[in-house]
């Protein structure tokens, strides 16, 4: 069954033997409480993929960058976990969605470091042997990325920008890709961050047999940081709980691919 924020709160405090409410804002306990709760469903998300938050959305470009990273783009900020990237190279009307495989940031340096090239082409200009030379987003450090051929890798370094490891500004049905790879070229399937309102009638985004083990968990952390001692029965319907989804986690993941977890809960 779910519970609003509210509910959650005055089961945890009547636990406490504290001072029972009507608003979450009526006692500092009282939003104490609300604000582990908070921290223990955004942990939740952050250690047990919720299939519900699978969603498909696309990467975002920025323009305070310039040219001189024609190869990356924006993580969204309500990204989570990046299961994979897809781009499209045929055309807006006829999209070909071409999977890309993502590598370590090991792994993408020791592909663009070893690209080599007679006569660079300076930021911004078109033309020449097919490649440019770019700036790391993170550093001084500068390479080589391929501008003739459609992207094959994709990684990341900070868990805010995708690197590619090459994109394609040849024409394409009229359209010339010379500013780099497009987001609106781009198709991710990920797990959205979900929004925690801290209000009383706010309802966790969770499956129903989630909501145990979020009252469980969010009751043992209250008794531990507030009343300094621990609740057993509570860390034991914790852990069951934890168990049987981590277990249904494994049977879902069986062909899960090595993309990182942002862990941004």
């Amino acid at each position: 069954m779910k519970l609003t924020l509210l509910q959650l709160t005055q089961n945890i405090l009547s636990a406490m033997d504290a001072e029972q409410v009507s608003s979450i804002t009526d006692t500092v306990e009282s939003m104490q409480v609300a604000e582990e709760i908070r921290n223990t469903y955004y942990e939740i998300f952050g250690n047990i993929e919720i299939k519900s938050r699978l969603k498909l959305t696309s990467l975002e470009d920025f323009t305070d960058l310039g040219v001189q990273y024609p190869h990356i783009l924006l993580i969204p900020e309500e990204i989570d976990n990046l299961k994979w990237v897809r781009y499209n190279i045929g055309t807006p009307d006829e999209p070909i969605w071409k999977q890309l495989t993502y590598i370590s940031p090991e792994e993408y340096l020791e592909i663009v470091l070893n690209h080599t090239s007679g006569e660079t082409i300076p930021y911004g200009e078109n033309g020449g042997d097919g490649v440019r030379r770019v700036k790391d987003i993170n550093s001084d450090l500068e390479y080589i990325i391929v501008a003739n051929k459609d992207p094959d890798y994709w990684t990341t370094f900070d868990n805010t920008y995708i690197l590619f490891d090459s994109y394609n500004e040849d024409q394409h049905d009229g359209i010339v890709y010379a500013n780099g790879v497009q987001a609106d070229h781009t198709m991710i399937y990920a797990e959205i961050l979900p929004v925690f309102t801290m209000s009383d009638s706010f309802t966790p985004d969770l499956e129903d047999k989630l909501f145990p083990m979020l009252l469980a968990e969010a009751k043992s952390a209250c008794f531990v940081n507030y009343k300094g001692v621990s609740n057993s029965k509570e860390e034991q319907r914790s852990r069951r709980q934890r168990v049987s989804h981590q277990n249904n986690r494994s049977r879902y993941n069986q062909t899960r691919d090595t993309s990182p977890n942002y862990g941004r809960s």
